[in-house]
């Protein structure tokens, strides 16, 4: 392949002579360069590509907010969920827009990335500067898989710094949960922290449970949905991986709580006959696709059938703030039921399952954060399998 460039006019120009097309001649040309040093850059970024993928891709002049709209309407609406479609259309609007609306997608450099990233770092959580970059990096690919732009820019943008580290594991002590259990013995939460507890489900889990989805033979649950608020109203809605579709195993003590519990919901029901709450969902777990349920076994519930919502955590932990000090966090009843496993030698693959984990390396991470009781197991365990007559 041989290039050549040249001046016309007051610009510069390459020209590239490509593979013969059935014994002709074949040449591209592009020009508009201001200097000859900027017509050369081009002309050797233009055979690298042609060399490498067997053809030449230019900047489309696409602004950002254009390639935002084209994004979501082809590609996003049809494989994203709703949720993430939501958060999505809130980091453009209060982020991406006055940062990048005036730019073209080729215009957007490395550097215009970092310093922006630096910058949300400066006033966001780690955690929320991530999800900056992952949103920002996809649409970005989309314009490269679109051949708005020559390179992927994410290649030279280094992620943050994952922010889930193991010091933000927090789990209660056998104390705290037994003064939380005791606080809550008289409301109508105390089954959602039981459930919590003892199965490690999220809270949008928890709440979306019906008896349907319990397996009293089997004892296990069955987690399949999750319950969220949605355009104003409480929604069935997909779960966010694969692995979150899963069957919890459950205690023999606790399959016998909820049993009473449901014996105790039928009676009310029977006591409070057409004033027995009759609750309303709307089902969104196929994709585009929504009808209205009545849903009239869910297992949260008030006495007189009202269903209970994620809106009743922000009541346990104002109780437990006030009358306990404790300062609580729905989820971290989910990792205290990890550390409870962890620290009693549970296979991790067993917990990544039991909490429907889609990468192992987040479960591992309660395995690493050792605990006096696992140290003391591990002492125990090397006691009794590789103690000789010559230690004594």
């Amino acid at each position: 392949m041989q290039g050549s460039i040249r001046k016309r006019g007051s610009t510069w120009s390459y020209r590239i002579e490509l593979s013969r097309e059935n014994g002709k001649r074949n040449q591209t040309e592009r020009g508009g360069f201001k200097t000859k040093k900027e017509a050369e850059k081009a002309m050797n970024e233009a055979m690298y590509q042609y060399n490498n993928t067997g053809e030449i891709i230019e900047n489309e002049k696409i602004l950002f907010p254009e390639l935002y709209k084209e994004f979501i309407e082809t590609e996003a609406k049809s494989t994203r969920a709703y949720a993430t479609l939501k958060r999505y259309d809130s980091l453009y609007r209060n982020h991406y827009d006055k940062a990048f609306s005036k730019y073209y997608a080729f215009q957007i450099t490395p550097t215009m990335i970092k310093k922006f990233l630096t910058e949300k770092a400066s006033s966001y959580s780690d955690e929320y500067v991530k999800g900056l970059y992952k949103t920002l990096k996809v649409i970005m690919d989309y314009a490269y898989k679109q051949k708005y732009t020559k390179k992927r820019v994410f290649d030279e943008v280094p992620a943050p710094p994952d922010p889930r580290h193991i010091s933000d594991i927090r789990s209660y002590s056998k104390e705290e949960l037994d003064a939380m259990a005791e606080r809550l013995k008289e409301t109508n939460v105390k089954t959602s922290f039981y459930i919590a507890l003892n199965t490690g489900l999220r809270e949008s889990e928890v709440f979306g449970l019906r008896w349907c989805d319990i397996d009293f033979e089997k004892k296990t649950i069955k987690v399949n949905k999750q319950l969220l608020f949605q355009d104003k109203k409480w929604c069935f809605c997909p779960l966010k991986t694969i692995n979150a579709y899963r069957s919890v195993n459950i205690t023999d003590s606790f399959c016998n709580y909820l049993k009473n519990l449901k014996d105790e919901q039928d009676a009310s029901r029977k006591l409070y006959g057409d004033g027995y709450k009759r609750n309303f969902v709307t089902d969104r777990l196929e994709r585009n696709k929504e009808k209205l349920l009545e849903i009239k076994d869910f297992v949260n519930v008030k006495v007189n059938g009202e269903m209970l919502t994620t809106n009743s955590i922000k009541f346990m932990a104002r109780i437990f703030k006030n009358d306990l000090g404790i300062d609580f966090r729905f989820h971290n009843l989910r990792h205290t039921y990890a550390t409870i496993n962890a620290e009693n030698g549970i296979s991790p693959r067993y917990v990544q399952e039991m909490l429907g984990h889609a990468k192992f390396e987040f479960t591992l991470k309660y395995y690493t954060h050792v605990t006096d009781k696992m140290s003391s197991l591990a002492r125990n365990a090397l006691e009794s399998n590789v103690t000789f007559a010559d230690f004594n």
